[in-house]
């Protein structure tokens, strides 16, 4: 007969269980046994874990559903959590996004067939360096203090000396940035002047990137309300496109770098100018990059008129014209339908906020006709008071031209992080913030074309993001907002409207 094949008891499974927890409590327990106390409390932790995660889960998705956004733009943003880097690598890889950019801009072959006339040298003043100079010369000037107001002109290269280690870089009190030691120690001064339509460096109309500023402090210009026609720049950048860079720019009585375009009818009065783009004789293309600019009396770097600078890598700080009786100006400004390029600046400490873009009044017979739009990327903007948000746009942009707002870090603020209101048109994406009063982003009685990939976290009381007083969202994706389950991660109200493609 064939040979059955075993076939253990009913229990002998059991059997073998109790067999093994046994042996680990042979192995391993005092002869009293297992601690079954111990053993009971953990279960119940590791209970109220799971229920205290399932009721958070069940709060944040019933908040979600409550906060008017459709659901399927829900199902579209991401539950990603969110982390911050340190301050200083987000500066690092700003940084590197100013440096990358500003390469091939600035010509750094251009002066070096060109004659080098040094001051004191050959000239005892700068300004006579500069009227004995031709297009590619270099003037280089030796350290020292010259309380002069400049008035440069097309194609010379104005350089600090770099000798005795000038070329090192050395830190800069209160700024993150470091700056050539050439720079600190050869300074252009306005202490001995009168307030006047000059700057402490004026640029002839139509100067091109051939002209070049290059490691100066400049400083001291008289103080003057910067709000009244008529007013000087720190640097007057007006309808000139010169490279300025490696500067110390600071205590200027008004914007410390101002720019914009000049019209055909400039000597006319503003009341019957022609503000239109049609109507501009030399544009204002400047490259600013890698300045310090701090402790002006009104904006750090402002842009207006259709001037389209490229500002790059600079550090703007403790700006700011509370003395003048009005609300203090931001960081970095641009109005008049300006369309500058900010990438990898580092703005802190101003109390009227970090970059704000706005329409600006209307002036003139005819008024500007294109809308004002900079592109605001890879910028590290933090503590900059409760006045404005750190990056903003006012009735700004348009569906053709839009403001770009992409990849910055924004971190402590006392207001919302980015807004965009009044009509504004913007692209918000990729940018990433960490805590803030109000809302991160809003978009109040705007349009968001695009509302993507950014990254909000820090706990905070109010949602991550925003939709109110009839904005509407083309587009909306991958939004990660990580701020606990306290309140909904949006809110869209009922006169806004979030669109969802295919729908």
């Amino acid at each position: 007969m064939p040979t059955k094949p075993f076939k253990p008891p009913k229990f002998f499974g059991i059997f073998l269980l109790i067999t093994f927890f046994c042996a680990i409590a042979t192995v391993n327990c005092s002869a009293a046994g297992p601690d079954f106390t111990a053993i009971k409390a953990e279960r119940q932790k590791i209970r109220d874990e799971m229920q205290k995660k399932m009721k958070d889960k069940v709060k944040g998705e019933v908040q979600d559903k409550m906060s008017g956004m459709p659901q399927a733009a829900l199902d579209a943003q991401s539950k990603e959590k969110v982390t911050m880097p340190p301050l200083d690598e987000a500066i690092a890889l700003a940084q590197q996004a100013a440096d990358e950019e500003a390469a091939s801009l600035i010509d750094y072959d251009f002066h070096k067939k060109g004659k080098v006339i040094i001051v004191p040298d050959d000239h005892k003043s700068i300004q006579a360096a500069i009227d004995a100079a031709a297009a590619g010369d270099v003037i280089m000037v030796k350290a020292g203090v010259y309380y002069e107001q400049l008035i440069m002109k097309n194609g010379i290269k104005l350089v600090s000396d770099s000798s005795d280690n000038g070329d090192e870089l050395v830190d800069v009190p209160g700024a993150k940035l470091k700056l050539p030691r050439r720079a600190l120690r050869t300074i252009i001064d306005g202490s001995n002047a009168k307030p006047s339509k000059h700057g402490m460096i004026d640029f002839d109309p139509g100067i091109t990137r051939k002209t070049i500023i290059d490691g100066f402090t400049v400083q001291n210009l008289p103080p003057q309300d910067h709000h009244v026609p008529g007013h000087a720049h720190g640097l007057n950048v007006r309808g000139a496109s010169p490279v300025i860079m490696n500067c110390l720019i600071n205590n200027m009585g008004s914007t410390g770098i101002g720019s914009h375009v000049v019209y055909n009818d400039q000597e006319s009065q503003i009341t019957t100018r022609d503000f239109r783009h049609a109507n501009i004789k030399h544009f204002a293309s400047a490259v600013i990059y890698h300045n310090i600019v701090h402790d002006s009396l009104g904006l750090g770097i402002g842009c207006n008129h259709f001037s389209s600078p490229s500002i790059l890598g600079n550090e703007v700080f403790n700006n700011s014209d509370a003395a003048l009786g009005e609300e203090p100006s931001p960081g970095i400004g641009s109005k008049h339908g300006s369309f500058a390029t900010m990438i990898g600046n580092i703005v802190h400490g101003n109390p009227g906020g970090g970059i704000l873009a706005q329409k600006g009044v209307k002036q003139g017979k005819h008024a500007v006709d294109r809308p004002t739009h900079p592109t605001v990327m890879k910028n590290v903007i933090y503590d900059n008071g409760e006045k404005r948000p750190a990056i903003s746009g006012r009735h700004a942009g348009s569906t053709e031209m839009p403001l770009v707002i992409i990849g910055n870090f924004v971190y402590t603020t006392g207001t919302t992080a980015i807004g965009i209101s009044d009509k504004a048109v913007g692209i918000i994406e990729n940018n990433l913030i960490n805590n803030g009063k109000d809302p991160a982003i809003a978009v109040n009685a705007s349009t968001a074309l695009k509302l993507n990939h950014n990254k909000v976290g820090g706990k905070k009381e109010t949602p991550g993001i925003i939709i109110v007083n009839g904005g509407v969202v083309e587009e909306m994706i991958g939004n990660s907002v990580d701020i606990g389950k306290d309140t909904p991660r949006f809110l869209v109200d009922k006169d806004s409207v979030v669109k969802v493609k295919g729908q």
